[in-house]
């Protein structure tokens, strides 16, 4: 849903943006200020969120600047591309990691003027809840005391700024060579807010390093992947893809990046207390009971999920007595089968089965690891780009290159879990939010993540209330509290003097600076006359952004 509002909000841009050529596009026409207090004047446009803390600090601090509103950051940051402001003012956090790799001829200013931005908890002024403001800032008054607050900031921060793609180097080529993903296997290819990011999209970095030339990564569904190559819609597929011998009369494949083991994800329940043996990171059960699944064998005639596209079902078929294959578009739909009893077990690669119990503490892996699972780059048959790759993978294997990003993205993994509601409470609180502002709230495998969301899963366990977050625009946020359609709302939100008026905020638990970004000198654009030349202009960032 998030992701679809901002495909919606982009089409408005690029609407907006075509008008502005049609009518006559300035581009960029001043040189950046130094420092923010410099862009105290009136040939500065500033461009702010609408409705803002940011807003009204800017506006007072520098009051002869052009300041210009906007519904939301995706809107203001494409403004600044184009040329509609000079300058971006936002909040730090959420500015570095919706947009961290796409910031190419952008860079931030000194920002020497005083602008905080504090994040709070918006609630009705006439609850139901009795004393609710008191119990919510009590609350946070003790989750800062015990140092809480500053783990879940450390813990999204560290691990959001440190999996996203390897940076990308000036190419020397114009030509650029279309990545196609499923971005749905973690850890090789898969979303962390809107990004792409994985073991197989850094792969596709250092490619794009070693042969000189710009990539980019494209997104789609895996049963199209191969027709894509087929097709001509991209050149490649990096995606956790199989060596497959039934598809070689139709692509070709790279020598080997990766190796590994095809397991069996299960639940631990099976309706009795299981005998667990815990060994680091993994979890494997022992003795067997009774119409209990620990072995292979178990798995006859039961329910067995594997992802479409891939070869696992032969695998089942081969290993398992009259399975019941189940095909999943991705993985995330299979491991929420799987969790609401759909399915008995989930066939997937080892290390994609690591990631699903580093997030699903009551999964196990059978000890059982039978075939090998051999992953390749595909590409179109005779494609020239063969020998090129081979010999890169090559080079990189020898260097150690390809285990370091092994090493990487095991190791980030681990570390991303998301709090698990795993307590019935007396009630229920539902709670508001927009999943936009990644590292507060935002979609990560399917589910929402981030601090905000982990605070109020916090305060739901201490307050013994069940938690149910509704996603919607952050426009309708505050009617929803107003008319009780919510009880609380936490959307990386702060306190201004109209939101105020309409209902009670909490203490703050968290606060940021606010940064100024703006074109750097060598990336301005000069006065667009040629309205072809823009849209393409227009259109590539569009495209750098979702890519």
């Amino acid at each position: 849903m998030a992701y679809m509002r901002k495909r919606v909000a982009l089409l408005f841009v690029v609407f907006g943006v075509f008008l502005a050529i049609c009518t006559g596009c300035n581009g960029f026409s001043e040189e950046p200020p130094a420092q923010a207090s410099k862009a105290n004047s009136p040939k500065y446009k500033i461009g702010v969120e609408e409705k803002s803390s940011i807003s009204e600090g800017v506006a007072s601090q520098l009051p002869k600047a052009q300041i210009k509103h906007y519904p939301d950051l995706i809107t203001a940051y494409f403004a600044l591309q184009v040329g509609d402001i000079d300058i971006l003012a936002y909040d730090e956090n959420v500015l570095t990691h919706t947009f961290n790799d796409s910031m190419s001829g952008l860079t931030y200013i000194e920002n020497d003027i005083d602008v905080p931005n504090e994040f709070v908890i918006g609630m009705n002024k006439h609850s139901s809840i009795p004393d609710i403001k008191g119990i919510i800032n009590r609350l946070i008054d003790s989750l800062n005391a015990a140092g809480t607050l500053t783990e879940l900031n450390e813990h999204w921060n560290k691990n959001l700024k440190t999996n996203p793609l390897i940076s990308t180097k000036e190419s020397g080529s114009e030509q650029i060579l279309r990545i196609a993903t499923s971005a749905d296997v973690p850890p090789f290819s898969f979303m962390s807010g809107n990004q792409i990011v994985g073991l197989d999209v850094d792969i596709a970095k250092l490619l794009e390093e070693k042969l000189n030339i710009k990539t980019s990564i494209i997104k789609m569904d895996r049963n199209k992947l191969v027709t894509a190559l087929k097709n001509n819609d991209a050149d490649l597929i990096i995606s956790a893809f199989t060596i497959c011998e039934c598809l070689r009369h139709e692509i070709d494949y790279s020598k080997p990046y990766y190796i590994g083991k095809t397991a069996f994800v299960i639940r631990n329940d099976f309706g009795k207390e299981a005998t667990l043996s815990k060994v680091p990171k993994m979890t494997y059960l022992e003795p067997k009971k009774p119409d209990e699944i620990y072995k292979l064998a178990d798995l006859s005639g039961k329910f067995v999920g594997v992802q479409t596209g891939t070869t696992l079902d032969e695998q089942v078929q081969q290993l398992i007595k009259l399975p019941r294959i189940q095909y999943y578009a991705n993985i995330p739909e299979m491991t929420k089968a799987l969790e609401e009893r759909e399915l008995d077990g989930i066939a997937v690669d080892y290390s994609v089965a690591e990631t699903i119990l580093k997030h699903h503490s009551d999964f196990s892996i059978l000890k059982e690891r039978l075939n090998k699972d051999v992953f390749g780059i595909a590409m179109s048959k005779n494609s020239p780009l063969k020998s090129s790759i081979d010999s890169c993978i090559k080079v990189l294997q020898k260097k150690g290159e390809i285990q370091k990003i092994k090493d990487k993205w095991s190791k980030n993994m681990s570390a991303v879990r998301v709090i698990k509601q795993d307590w019935v409470g007396t009630d229920t609180l539902v709670v508001g939010t927009e999943a936009l502002y990644a590292p507060y709230e935002f979609y990560q495998w399917g589910e929402l993540s981030g601090i905000d969301i982990d605070i109020m899963y916090t305060i739901g366990k201490m307050l013994n209330k069940n938690i149910k977050f509704a996603d919607m625009n952050f426009d309708v946020l505050i009617p929803s509290l107003v008319n009780e359609k919510t009880d609380l709302c936490i959307a990386a939100m702060s306190i201004t003097e109209e939101r105020s008026s309409l209902i009670d905020f909490s203490i703050p638990y968290d606060k940021n600076e606010s940064v100024i970004v703006v074109h750097t000198p060598q990336h301005a654009i000069e006065v667009i006359g040629d309205s072809t030349g823009a849209l393409s202009h227009i259109f590539q960032k569009i495209q750098d952004l979702f890519d």
